[in-house]
């Protein structure tokens, strides 16, 4: 009788053991970020690696799924190594809807000492008659006007998706100089539409 129970629980323990390693092998190959993604910018598909998970996420993206993912654009930040999900990636093109993308280039003083972000909401104020011509403007992207990282004291050369009521407007104001910026929100993700 103990010579059964000992051979049951041996023969248990090795479905047990089986069973948990059949669960490990279901792994599914989905997509990562092989490099940093910044909110904004267009993916590649350099951008991007597959990684071996054991996981039911449906938000995950499937690695054989990379040529939906390409050319796509990123919503938010992604650090290399971390796995891509769909809300991580615009459905849309970039500007949508009624959205615009207009460059402006800002002079130094004129918007916050650290610079500015993709996914920044800002203001876009006329410094002549001191209104908000522009609000809640999203930065797609920015850049120092030096042309070097993090050195924002020669002003910034900025793309913010507006409405396209708005784009004209502000693409004079911006040529005229007469525009400040003033952030409300940083890091948020970029809208669809």
């Amino acid at each position: 009788m103990l010579a059964a129970l000992a051979v049951l629980l041996i023969v248990g323990g090795a479905l047990l053991a089986g069973l948990l390693a059949n669960q490990m092998d279901q792994r599914v190959q989905v997509l990562a970020a092989g490099d940093t993604i910044r909110a904004g910018e267009v993916i590649t598909k350099e951008d991007l690696m597959s990684a071996s998970v054991s996981s039911d996420l449906r938000t995950l993206i499937r690695a054989d799924q990379i040529d939906q993912v390409v050319g796509r654009t990123a919503r938010v930040e992604v650090s290399k190594g971390q796995l891509l999900d769909t809300s991580q990636i615009a459905t849309t093109p970039m500007p949508g809807g009624d959205k615009q993308v207009v460059g402006i280039s800002v002079a130094s003083g004129r918007f916050p000492a650290g610079g500015l972000g993709s996914g920044d909401v800002v203001n876009v104020v006329d410094v002549g008659t001191q209104s908000v011509s522009v609000d809640d403007a999203q930065v797609l992207k920015a850049v120092p006007s030096s042309g070097t990282d993090n050195d924002w004291t020669s002003g910034a050369v900025v793309s913010l998706i507006v409405d396209k009521k708005d784009a004209a407007k502000l693409a004079s104001a911006s040529a005229n100089g007469t525009i400040a910026v003033v952030q409300t929100a940083t890091n948020q993700p970029i809208k669809d539409s």
